[in-house]
């Protein structure tokens, strides 16, 4: 699986932490929009270790009804899928890749807004941690310290 547009802006964010980072994915509608989003992104101060991310839906440009700000949906993408072949010699050989993707849009994300007919734009924050498991794992751990 390779990177999506929102972890390359955030790579380039972390590399270049004066400049803001902005996530295109590209879709029909972002030649005629993307000026429309960007445009008033130019001069948002946004906070430190903040991208701004934009998705695009899958349709015309003029069948777009509009820009909402959203949180981020959650994409489930199934359980990793590993199919195994035979090449023309005689030797296996599996192919690794995840199963069928699986959205069930929340209301106010992303996804929602795409579905609907909307560019979507969510601000998002490069600090991944899961606070409610910090203190379970220090407990976990704390015998081995």
């Amino acid at each position: 699986m390779t990177i999506g547009f929102a972890g390359r802006a955030a790579a380039g964010l972390v590399l270049m932490t004066a400049l803001p980072g902005a996530a295109l994915a590209q879709a029909t509608a972002a030649e005629v929009w993307a000026e429309r989003v960007l445009a008033p992104l130019v001069e948002f101060a946004t906070e430190p270790r903040t991208l701004i991310n934009v998705n695009f839906p899958a349709m015309p440009a003029d069948e777009v009804k509009g820009i909402r700000v959203c949180r981020q949906g959650l994409r489930d993408y199934g359980r990793l899928r590993i199919v195994q072949r035979t090449d023309p010699r005689g030797y296996d050989y599996y192919w690794f890749g995840l199963g069928p993707m699986v959205e069930t849009p929340g209301h106010q994300t992303d996804l929602e807004a795409i579905a609907d007919g909307y560019v979507a734009v969510s601000p998002l924050h490069l600090d991944l941690t899961h606070e409610n498991s910090l203190v379970a794992l220090g407990d976990r751990f704390a015998s081995t310290t």
